[in-house]
């Protein structure tokens, strides 16, 4: 154990203090960011600035899903429509629509009053005497029918069904079965709501404040009912909880094992503080420069801060535990002070590659590695011999036998070359099959959530979109007549099964000339009423009967153009505004295509226009493969960086091959065992390996320094494997994380610092100081 003297007190009175302040400066000014697109690839093409923009903001991404059960279908219902009437007068939400009727009433509204702008049967003959004749004689088979209620309701106004026309154009596609006169799963043991928020989905603090605003608005009217959310929003909130929680908690359980272990080791608090002043160090000013050079810290980022807990903890467990007896913690760190440095900087140089990503979020993981592991070898080589001064490191004699029993057997060292060859080989010949290309393998979400969604989705109709047609123009009137051009087609194709619905908002929002020329071929009064009262001879209707209908063209004559405000405050209007976007000064008109059967087809008959496929799983498969492109690229630059630092610090190309021998070998066995296990390798798995690589050369290194004696051997392997505990437990934790980000960093990196350390150990050769590679 090591003992000692009190170093004076106002000199760490000082760092206490200036510790404190920075900490007070990082609590004051850091601001936390929840935006999970920061963690996904960067849009190189307009598809992919598309995708982006759909997932941070677009029409799936508002939706809030609501299941409500646990009690009878009358009872659901009940409760489906007072939270619908309570969610719809909140500012939290667009809408709330639960398939009643009674929600329809204003959207009808304004598609009754536009019906001549919107109907695709209004021309210059729709209104002449034989075309009227025939109208009004289906009317009259209509009314004789079991569905000529609505017929009745709207025949004095639209005997020419124009209003019907229009609705037959919104094609919801599948929708829930409805039951007491709203939406219903098939066995009716869930009641069903879709409500839009105003916040983005992404906005992770205002989504859970409508989360909140619908558990409050349930409990108030029926607190009975049990309710299930999902949707984008939901996902987002809920990740931001996950990862909030896991953070604190797995913070504190490293920290925790970490203070035992070093109590245990160091038998004293005031060595277990020194421990502890570089990483305390490290993590406050790694945060700052995030702050400094990104304006905000991403949430993960902090959570990921934790782990720089287990690797900054390294160093100053190096120096003490490498002082030997009678020598000053000076001495000690002049004399290990070559290879401390290699150790800082080889992982610096592994963490290059991330802050050079494109990746927002994983740039920012790579400058807060970089920052703190540099802080933290700085502070170890300087402040902390400047606390203890010239006062000796008295040891107590501690049994060190736990750091000098790793095994040195030279059959296990062969196995362990077998195993990484065959572990090569084996990736070789599956390779690429191992890599992840689904987008959904970025997301912060758990798959239990995943999974819930897609059944919540299945069973309510609600839009998976997956293909878009989108309509380009130069302003927000072309778009949207290239958005009509190409509706023919999509009837062709809906005729042809190659899709089996489209949603185009020119069905209810049509380009400016079309709503005019249809306006333009309406009749003026005395034309309309001679042509009408042609119409009605011999059939059994009153010659005033429809007097409103001629009043309502009169209207429609006069009436402005549609536009996106006349639909204010309807779902429609939500819809508008998520399917009719301005994306970077050019107009785009997005129709969601369901059931598409054969997407290459689609996509070349659309080459020549104004409008293109998008497939947005394509589209996400292929920024996945290219940052996995980008990723190798950058690591392989840092490695030879590594390399290059090796070679000139380490004096030997043999020493240099000594080193970084093992470590790859450990990153073969890793990425063999994971891909064994079933798991398929993204994009933070590489970031894990990176970091990996940058843990395993600290051991390796230490291994590689001559020591002078036996007992010098067994303090660095003694530091070696406390080191080792630090770094696996802290990843160990970190790898129980219900956030399949952090989950997949840290069992990787516990994996893979073990496996660094077994063969560092393994492949080590027994030298003295002075001796020659």
């Amino acid at each position: 154990m090591l003992r000692f003297s009190s170093p004076s007190l106002a000199r760490y009175g000082l760092v206490l203090i200036c510790f404190a302040a920075i900490a007070l400066f990082v609590a004051k000014t850091v601001r936390v960011e929840t935006d999970f697109s920061a963690f996904l690839p960067p849009s190189a093409t307009p598809e992919q600035r598309l995708l982006i923009s759909q997932l941070r903001d677009g029409l799936v991404s508002r939706l809030m899903l609501v299941a409500l059960h646990g009690a009878d279908e009358k009872t659901l219902a009940q409760a489906s429509r007072a939270l619908a009437q309570k969610l719809g007068n909140t500012a939290e939400f667009d809408y709330a629509a639960n398939g009643s009727l009674d929600q329809f009433a204003a959207q009808g509204e304004v598609l009754m009053r536009h019906r001549y702008a919107l109907s695709p049967q209004v021309n210059a003959e729709h209104f002449a005497a034989p075309v009227l004749r025939a109208a009004l004689e289906e009317q009259l088979d209509q009314l004789a029918s079991p569905f000529g209620v609505l017929s009745r309701t709207t025949l004095a106004r639209d005997p020419t069904g124009e209003f019907l026309a229009t609705l037959r154009q919104l094609d919801p596609g599948a929708r829930p079965a409805l039951r007491q006169g709203v939406w219903f799963s098939a066995d009716g043991k869930r009641a069903f709501l879709v409500a839009q928020t105003r916040a983005p989905g992404f906005d992770s603090l205002r989504q859970a404040e409508a989360m909140a605003k619908v558990r409050s608005a349930l409990a108030e009217v029926y607190p009975q009912v049990t309710m299930t959310l999902t949707g984008p929003g939901v996902f987002a909130a809920e990740s931001r909880r996950i990862i909030e929680g896991d953070a604190l908690r797995l913070s504190l359980c490293s920290a925790l094992v970490i203070l035992a272990m070093l109590a245990f080791v160091y038998r004293s608090a005031l060595p277990v503080a020194l421990v502890l002043t570089p990483v305390a160090f490290g993590l406050l000013i790694g945060v700052l420069v995030v702050q400094a050079l990104f304006g905000s810290v991403h949430a993960i980022t902090l959570g990921f801060a934790a782990t720089l807990i287990g690797e900054a903890v390294d160093y100053p467990n190096y120096l003490l535990l490498n002082t030997a007896a009678g020598e000053t913690a000076h001495h000690a760190a002049q004399r290990i002070g070559r290879t401390l440095l290699l150790a800082v900087l080889t992982t610096v140089a592994s963490a290059l590659a991330l802050t050079l990503s494109s990746f927002t979020g994983l740039a920012q993981l790579g400058v807060l590695t970089m920052v703190g592991v540099t802080v933290a070898g700085l502070t170890t080589q300087r402040l902390l011999p400047s606390l203890l001064g010239d006062r000796l490191l008295e040891f107590r004699r501690l049994n060190i036998s736990m750091g000098a029993n790793i095994a040195h057997t030279r059959w296990l060292g062969i196995i362990a070359a077998l195993a990484t060859l065959c572990g090569a080989l084996w990736l070789g010949y599956t390779h690429p099959a191992w890599w992840e290309r689904d987008l959904a393998s970025l997301s912060p979400v758990p798959a239990p959530m995943r999974e819930l969604d897609t059944q919540l989705r299945r069973e309510m109709g609600a839009p998976e979109v997956s293909f878009f047609v989108a309509s380009r123009g130069a302003s927000e009137a072309a778009a949207l007549q290239a958005g009509e051009e190409i509706l023919p087609v999509l009837q062709q194709w809906k005729q042809r099964s190659l899709i089996r619905s489209y949603d185009s908002p020119t069905t209810y929002l049509p380009a400016p000339v079309t709503q005019a020329a249809r306006l333009k071929a309406l009749p003026d009064t005395p034309t309309l009423q001679e042509n009408l009262r042609v119409a009605l001879k011999g059939l059994a209707f009153r010659p005033d009967a429809f007097a409103p209908f001629v009043q309502d063209v009169a209207a429609a004559r006069r009436e402005q153009p549609l536009n996106r405000a006349s639909y204010a405050g309807t779902p429609l209007g939500a819809k508008l505004n998520a399917l009719v976007i301005e994306l970077e000064g050019e107009w785009l008109v997005l129709t969601p295509l369901g059931g598409v059967s054969d997407p290459s087809q689609l996509a070349a008959a659309l080459t020549a226009g104004k409008s293109q496929l998008v497939d947005l799983a394509q589209i996400s498969s292929q920024m996945v493969e290219g940052y996995r492109y980008e990723a190798l690229h950058q690591a392989s630059w840092g490695a030879l960086l590594i390399l290059l630092l090796l070679t000139v610090g380490l004096g030997s190309p043999r020493r240099t091959w000594r080193v970084t021998a093992p470590i790859a070998a450990a990153l073969v066995l890793t990425v063999s065992l994971l891909v064994a296990s079933g798991q398929h390798l993204g994009v933070f798995h590489l970031v894990a390996l990176l970091l990996v690589l940058g843990i395993g050369l600290n051991y390796a290194l230490f291994f590689e320094r001559p020591p002078a004696d036996a007992t010098e051997r067994a303090r660095t392997r003694l530091s070696l494997v406390v080191c080792s505990i630090s770094t696996i437990a802290t990843f160990g934790f970190l790898s129980l994380s219900a956030t399949p980000v952090l989950h997949a960093i840290g069992a990787t990196v516990a994996l893979g610092a073990l496996l660094s350390l077994m063969l560092s150990a393994l492949w080590a050769r027994p030298r003295e100081a002075g001796t020659h590679p």
